[in-house]
């Protein structure tokens, strides 16, 4: 119970933030942008951190965790792309496309991960 209060704290402070940032720079785009890509790259890397400390959370809590981190790290580089002047059709496009290849990487190595953990269980029966 204590570890998820610990990550809708940090969600929420990242929340509060952002809002307040919002109003402080009276709303100007390209301002909330910049300090958007700047503070959910910091949350990203909070929670990743607090996600390797934390002992192997069950199931699809470990799921919504790896989910959070992820959502986070792509609103930070969506942020940045289109902070930078580019459109936001290119924005969504790099973000799709990172998060299309993070994906295929991962379940890549997950199914390399299996594989060599059955050869390495068959190899210990003989």
């Amino acid at each position: 119970m204590r570890r998820g209060l610990v990550w809708a704290g940090v969600i929420l402070a990242a929340t509060v933030v952002d809002l307040g940032a919002r109003f402080v720079l009276s709303l100007r785009f390209l301002d909330v942008l910049r300090v958007e890509a700047s503070l959910f790259l910091f949350v990203a890397t909070i929670l990743y951190i607090i996600y390797r400390r934390d002992p192997a959370a069950p199931g699809w809590r470990r799921g919504l965790q790896v989910f959070l981190i992820a959502s986070f790290a792509l609103a930070a580089v969506r942020a940045g792309v289109w902070a930078s002047g580019q459109p936001v059709t290119l924005a969504n496009a790099v973000i799709l496309a990172v998060a299309v290849l993070t994906l295929g990487i991962s379940r890549y190595r997950r199914r390399v991960r299996r594989r060599n953990d059955s050869h390495t269980k068959s190899g210990q029966r003989q």
